[in-house]
């Protein structure tokens, strides 16, 4: 065991094998991944249209209209530059994504394993994360958040044991708190408890004026890729845009009309329903709760009280809107790492033989092997191509000299990434908001219609929705079905409709 301990006293060890089970986990469990002959997932295929539109000359907010934050438009678009009409530079960033959360991960278990069980640990959080149903298809803005979350608990952790309270720490976990408000600022929960705990922890110590510069280094911290962001609408003329939609759109678009009693019932249910979908990562959250309650193993009060704070006012700026979709719980699952770390405390400390070590490996490799191959997109890994609307109406497209295109009324379905095309229209799809919230986004869609604006027209009909593309204003007077496509999707039975500029 100490032989191997030493071995793995090695950062760049420790890099390549968490980079090597980064690969492998997601190859199965990302339908990014080149195992996978497409990703369906519509706000994949939106963050890539989004992202490839950057590239091109479109400016987010004002000339394509989506909800996400610039910061994962930018990843999205460097995972275009990779690859124009696949997800295969997408699976390449999520690689490098995963594999600096599992660092993370394994520095903060180091701090209360020695290196054996802190990778062990490390490794089992990515797999079961990655096997989980709230990693739904891949590329989610909460994956690309985990190496923030998993880094600044790691610094708190470190600041606090360390006594260190340097202004580096501040200015770098302000900066990641920025960088995460840029993707997606319901969020930001986990940074304002950082830096609440950080500010009393400066106050106890008596020290009021440390504490309140503490603030401002981080606050300048948190400014620096936000203000980037700014220049960068600024300069393209788009910074009301980027104020209406990412920040006015995305606080009244979405939430529901209930009082605030309800909202926090619906908030701790739903928060619950999410943990019971997998009941080993429930078992492992409740041991990590448990683990924060006494100090034997986070033997500081603070540690303590900082994560579980940070995970319920994660859960508020996550959950107070009401809408429960099934990836918002992916950023609590990181949480996990302190229920691993509560058990293998006690193997550590009372367990030590090296029979027992061997078999804890074993164990341990089967179990991360097990997780990803859970995984709930397995069964779409050997579906053809032929069997995507996205792809057989790609071949028609493509025999355009006009290759122009609208998603209407639909989430992106993927045609334009399959197509390569970059949108001429603002409102390129749907959002999850009715026409009541936000009419601006159906009448641009029918108003590209009626100017014969696009030459191509992709619907989509499903149950109560079939045979509605016959009465779209201006549809068929402009345009004719050239092709029907059928196809199965998370479970349901869609029926696209390609139609053709007369």
């Amino acid at each position: 065991m100490k032989k191997l301990s030493n071995y793995l006293d090695n950062k760049k060890v420790i890099l390549t094998i968490l980079l090597i089970v980064s690969i492998l986990t997601l190859l199965i469990c990302s339908k990014n991944s080149p195992l996978y002959p497409y990703n369906d997932w519509v706000d994949g295929n939106a963050f890539f249209t989004m992202g490839k539109g950057m590239f091109n000359g479109k400016v987010p907010y004002k000339d394509l209209f989506e909800q996400k934050g610039p910061l994962l438009y930018l990843i999205y678009g460097i995972g275009y530059l990779i690859s124009h009409d696949t997800f295969l530079g997408v699976y390449l960033l999520e690689v490098i994504s995963y594999t600096i959360f599992g660092y993370f991960l394994f520095k903060i278990a180091r701090t209360y394993l020695n290196q054996f069980y802190a990778l062990l640990v490390s490794v089992l959080t990515l797999a079961i994360i990655s096997g989980s149903i709230s990693f739904v298809q891949g590329g989610s803005a909460e994956e690309f958040c985990l190496p923030f979350v998993a880094s600044s608990v790691y610094f708190f952790i470190k600041i606090i044991n360390e006594n260190d309270f340097g202004k580096k720490y501040l200015l770098i976990n302000g900066a990641i708190a920025g960088c995460v408000s840029l993707i997606k600022f319901n969020l930001l929960g986990l940074w304002f408890i950082w830096m609440a705990l950080y500010f009393f922890k400066l106050i106890s110590l008596k020290e009021i004026k440390k504490a309140f510069i503490s603030c401002v280094y981080f606050l300048v911290g948190m400014f620096i890729p936000i203000f980037i962001s700014i220049l960068y609408f600024v300069i393209n003329g788009a910074l009301r845009d980027y104020y209406d939609v990412y920040i006015t759109f995305n606080l009244t678009a979405y939430s529901t009309t209930i009082d605030l009693k309800t909202r926090i019932l619906n908030m701790f249910s739903a928060i619950f329903q999410q943990m019971k979908y997998n009941r080993t990562i429930y078992i492992l959250l409740c041991l990590g709760f448990v683990n924060c309650l006494t100090t034997k193993i986070l033997k500081n009060i603070w540690i303590n009280i900082f994560i579980l704070l940070s995970f319920i006012f994660l859960m508020i700026g996550v959950y107070i809107g009401g809408l429960p979709f099934i990836y918002y719980f992916l950023c609590f699952e990181a949480y996990i790492i302190f229920g691993f770390i509560f058990v293998f405390s006690i193997v550590q400390n009372y367990l030590s033989s090296q029979t027992l070590a061997i078999c804890i490996l074993c164990g341990g490799m089967m179990f991360s092997v097990h997780y990803p191959l859970k995984s709930p997109n397995r069964g779409y890994m050997n579906i053809p191509q032929s069997a995507y609307a996205q792809y057989v109406f790609k071949d028609i497209i493509d025999k355009s000299k006009n290759k122009t295109l609208l998603n209407y009324d639909n989430l992106d379905g993927g045609f334009y990434t399959t197509c390569n095309i970059v949108p001429n229209v603002k409102y390129f799809m749907r959002q999850n908001v009715g026409y009541d919230r936000y009419p601006q986004i159906i009448d641009g869609q029918r108003e590209a219609i009626k100017n014969k604006k696009i030459e191509f027209v992709v619907i989509r009909e499903y149950r109560d929705t079939i045979g509605y593309r016959k009465n779209i204003p201006y549809l068929n007077d402009n345009y004719k079905e050239i092709k029907k496509f059928k196809q199965l999707y998370e479970g349901m039975d869609f029926t696209y409709y390609l139609y053709c500029l007369k």
